[in-house]
């Protein structure tokens, strides 16, 4: 149940597709920029942030103001746009129809960088993205954006209570318990990986709380939020619970919570690994959370490739 990486596979991003319009028959040549990746996506990330970015904008815009970009126009109207790093390409986006000039802009991204370590691209009838870069899947992700209605605080059972998860004093304690909750993370998470993420911009302290079984004194669980203050994104990151305390209702409890404690956002959205052991995004489709988009992320060129 967890919502996002601090590792290089969380660097993220891809545009979806958009609302349909008119399309002229001839396409401009393609033109290079520094900002036009940013700029568009803050133009449409409110209206449909979960099918826009991979993960929160708070998140890679750093990221996106070093990219480079490469873009086709119908005249004045952008049609499709590709941003990318030396290794890595961090956004690509095309009108409804326009799937084959996205391709013929990756193509000619791919030839110019050596590797690709990182491309996230929307699943729906894109599958074949990976045959033709020649690149391997590296993972398959969901986002989602919450449409449910504000929540009251969860009946928790008596045997459990919520408690603050100070960063100061808990982060080891955080970090031991999501490396037991999700074995199977590619990467061993660290207190200092949680460190760097509560040092970040998004942190409230309210976001971030354990849930502990009073029978033990141990943590069951922990739940982990952000708030990007500039676009008004909350976002859940991690949510995680013991395998032995999963199956009683305490997984969506920690989601309800976390919807109430980010009562000030304008919106909240979520995202997780759809490899993961369990059905993460059965769980926040249970608890409002939809539509689901879901991510497949390529990179590593294949031996032989072009």
């Amino acid at each position: 149940m967890t919502a996002s990486r601090t590792a290089p596979i969380v660097r993220f991003v891809i545009l979806s597709v958009l609302h349909p319009g008119r399309v002229a028959t001839q396409t401009a040549p393609p033109r290079e920029g520094r900002s036009t990746a940013l700029e568009l996506v803050h133009a449409i990330y409110e209206s449909a942030p979960h099918a826009v970015l991979y993960t929160p904008l708070c998140k890679i815009e750093p990221v996106l103001r070093t990219c480079h970009s490469l873009v086709s126009t119908d005249g004045a109207r952008l049609c499709a746009a590709v941003a990318y790093t030396e290794n890595s390409v961090e956004f690509a986006w095309a009108l409804p129809r326009r799937g084959e000039t996205l391709r013929n802009l990756l193509m000619q991204v791919t030839r110019r960088l050596e590797t690709i370590d990182f491309l996230p691209v929307m699943e729906g009838g894109r599958r074949a993205w990976a045959t033709t870069l020649g690149l391997n899947v590296l993972g398959r992700f969901f986002r989602a954006r919450y449409t449910g209605e504000s929540c009251d605080a969860p009946d928790w059972p008596e045997e459990f209570r919520v408690e603050p998860c100070d960063p100061a004093r808990d982060l080891a304690s955080a970090a031991e318990l999501i490396n037991e909750a999700y074995p199977s993370l590619p990467h061993f998470i660290t207190a200092e990986n949680l460190a760097e993420l509560a040092a970040g911009g998004a942190y409230f302290p309210e976001g971030w709380f354990f849930v502990r079984d009073a029978r033990t004194g141990r943590p069951a669980g922990l739940a982990i939020n952000g708030l990007c203050h500039e676009t008004g994104e909350g976002f859940i990151d991690w949510i995680e619970l013991l395998p032995r305390y999963r199956h009683h209702g305490l997984g969506s409890r920690l989601v309800r919570e976390s919807i109430r404690r980010l009562h000030d956002a304008r919106f909240i959205t979520v995202s997780g690994s759809l490899d993961a052991p369990f059905a993460a995004g059965d769980l926040y489709r249970h608890c409002g959370f939809g539509p689901v988009c879901q991510w497949t992320i390529l990179g590593g060129r294949r031996a032989g490739a072009a």
